[in-house]
C-alpha cells in the first residue's frame, strides 16, 4: 500500500481511470492508450445488474 500510495502519480497518471473497476489500460510513454480491456461481467451475476439485491424482494 506504502508503494503505491508514494508513487501514485505512476500508477495513477490520469484520475478520469481511476473510476473503472474490472479494467486493463495500458499506456505508452506519451500517456496514449494502447490497449484497453473492460469487464462486462462484473454484476454478471445478477438477473437485473442496475439493481443486483432485486432477488431478496422475493424472499
Amino acid at each position: 500500500m506504502g508503494e503505491v500510495l508514494s508513487n501514485w502519480k505512476t500508477y495513477v497518471p490520469n484520475s478520469a481511470y481511476l473510476t473503472q473497476r474490472g479494467a486493463t489500460f495500458l499506456f505508452d510513454a506519451q500517456g496514449e492508450l494502447l490497449y484497453e480491456h473492460r469487464d462486462r461481467a462484473i454484476l454478471g451475476f445478477a438477473a437485473d445488474m442496475s439493481h443486483p439485491l432485486s432477488f431478496l424482494q422475493s424472499l
